[in-house]
């Protein structure tokens, strides 16, 4: 009966989060009219058009547009996220401009830098990483992986992202709502923009062609290229549609992921691609979900995608997230494929998506990044 009612109660939250953001899809989309992308862009020498350029503070003058109850500097929520916090919280959306808010993007910058420091940290280097030492899985961590020369040889003597802050990032999710959106031209204008899961090339008018760093889950080497245990250079060749891009790797997530993904680092050197696979931080991925997980969001593993948002957030000055919708229509109720390039479900249970697009949807409302959700101009 309580498995019943879970369901049931599951069911209700994700339909009155669509209907209930369908005002926020239609506000989004007049934002991307000319006449409205003026007022959205005020301020001295700001361009309107420019994905990354609004106003440094808000200018809310209603109420009900000050800051919400919830401490969302601190990343807290309350216990019980029922229906009726979600529609307050979205009404709350629905009735206020979005501007972006450098104080409260200063303040995950703090937590997540104390805790986690992406420029530093994300991935493996030598400078993060002893020969003889050994490393914890973080999906696994009763399993380790000790230090040799094997793996040093591979690495980085320091982080890829010692150039952050970065002015203006994209982060570019894989939802089936990026598709006919048209955002493409906006996210390339972005100086930074991450992608995930090595997603296909194909469709520039909606996500364009930009890629600063790409994700790639060991599985897809599995799914998509047979393992690398024959040809390789279909791989280089997907790999190659993204340019110089970093192709970050979490090669030590799990045991079993290892041996592929060095595999997949060789085979970009074999084939002169000018693609860099880097391997994240195990130690890295393990305090990030511990910070989250202090803060309520108890996911069987936080997604790619949220941990890069999370990333983001300490190594970008301006944010705006494209492709995050994890329902299976659209807020006006229209059916939507699971990702802009394919219709191929997600494995059950991994993550908790409607709970980390909550998340999502606090940090918009408090002007630390931008959640755009309805189609561009």
């Amino acid at each position: 009966m309580l498995r019943r009612w879970s369901w049931t109660l599951a069911l209700g939250v994700s339909i009155t989060l669509s209907f209930g953001l369908s005002v926020l899809w239609r506000l989004q989309s007049r934002a991307s009219q000319p006449k409205i992308a003026s007022v959205a862009g005020r301020g001295a020498g700001r361009d309107p058009q420019h994905p990354c350029r609004s106003p440094e503070a808000p200018v809310m003058g209603a109420e009900q547009c000050r800051a919400p109850e919830q401490n969302w500097s601190a990343g807290t929520l309350p216990a019980r996220q029922d229906q009726g916090w979600i529609l307050r919280q979205l009404k709350l959306v629905q009735s206020c401009p979005w501007v972006h808010n450098a104080s409260a993007l200063g303040q995950y910058r703090e937590q997540l830098g104390r805790c986690c420091n992406a420029s530093a940290d994300l991935v493996l280097t030598h400078n993060n990483t002893r020969l003889g030492s050994q490393i914890l899985y973080d999906g696994q961590p009763a399993q380790k992986y000790p230090v040799k020369e094997e793996l040093l040889e591979v690495l980085p003597q320091g982080s890829p992202f010692q150039d952050a802050p970065y002015e203006c990032c994209a982060v570019v999710g894989n939802g089936g709502i990026l598709r006919n959106s048209s955002c493409g031209p906006e996210i390339d204008r972005a100086q930074f923009v991450i992608r995930f899961n090595l997603p296909p090339p194909g469709f520039a008018a909606d996500v364009g062609t930009k890629s600063s760093v790409v994700t790639m889950n060991p599985s897809v080497l599995h799914i998509r290229f047979g393992a690398l245990s024959r040809r390789r250079r279909p791989f280089a060749e997907a790999v190659g549609a993204h340019g110089a891009a970093l192709l970050l790797i979490p090669a030590l997530s799990f045991p079993s992921n290892t041996a592929i993904s060095f595999q997949a680092l060789y085979t970009l050197e074999d084939f002169g691609s000018p693609a860099r696979a880097r391997f994240m931080n195990p130690e890295y991925l393990a305090r990030l979900d511990r910070h989250w997980r202090h803060r309520g969001l108890r996911a069987k593993r936080l997604s790619s995608g949220f941990m890069l948002v999370s990333a983001a957030l300490e190594m970008c000055r301006h944010l705006t997230l494209y492709g995050f919708w994890p329902f299976p229509s659209d807020p006006q109720g229209r059916p939507l494929p699971h990702h802009y390039y394919d219709d191929q479900p997600p494995i059950p249970g991994a993550h908790a998506m409607p709970e980390e697009f909550t998340r999502y949807l606090g940090m918009h409302r408090q002007g630390a990044l931008r959640l755009h959700l309805g189609r561009c101009r």
